[in-house]
């Protein structure tokens, strides 16, 4: 049972995340989650449940893919808000979320955490879980490899922009109040 509180938007919402990684997207999920009560489905939670031993090849990510977006649709259909905790850094792959919530009839947004660079880096090369790497990759390659092919949203995405040096509790209600869904 979802449990919603007086941030809860007028119809569901499918919140997408951006930005590199140690920008702060899953700190940024769990707030959010403990505020509004949306259900957070994690890429790197399901990746570990689904697939113990990781291979990272294509067949893998589009069958965790495949079963994220399953996810999603059934929430989504059953009037639940949902948090898309991934990496969203293409833009082909925000549209396909986009899809989605236009699909449903739910508000998308689409929040983008903007650290530094050099600070994004360290906190990933600091924290990352080795266990959702690649073989034979560094958690640094890692952050390089996928910062190479980063997207910045477009104009017509308008992504709220969110500082991720200052991911807090008060900060996203501050920010979901100035939302108007």
């Amino acid at each position: 049972m979802l449990v919603m509180n007086e941030l809860h938007s007028k119809k569901p919402t499918l919140h997408l995340l951006m930005g590199l990684p140690g920008s702060g997207k899953t700190t940024l999920a769990r707030h959010l989650q403990k505020i509004t009560g949306a259900v957070r489905l994690s890429s790197d939670d399901f990746r570990l449940l689904l697939f113990p031993e990781p291979s990272f090849d294509q067949q893998e990510h589009d069958n965790l893919y495949k079963i994220l977006d399953h996810n999603v649709e059934h929430l989504l259909i059953a009037g639940g808000s949902v948090i898309y905790d991934a990496n969203l850094n293409r833009r082909s792959h925000r549209d396909e979320k986009y899809a989605l919530a236009k699909k449903y009839k739910t508000n998308g947004v689409l929040w983008w955490l903007k650290t530094p660079d050099d600070l994004s880096k360290k906190r990933r090369v600091e924290d990352q879980n080795h266990t959702l790497m690649p073989d034979g990759e560094t958690p640094g390659r890692m952050f390089d490899r996928i910062a190479s092919v980063f997207e910045a949203p477009q104009k017509d995405e308008k992504p709220i922009v969110f500082d991720g040096t200052k991911v807090s509790a008060e900060n996203v209600k501050q920010a979901l109040k100035n939302l108007d869904i």
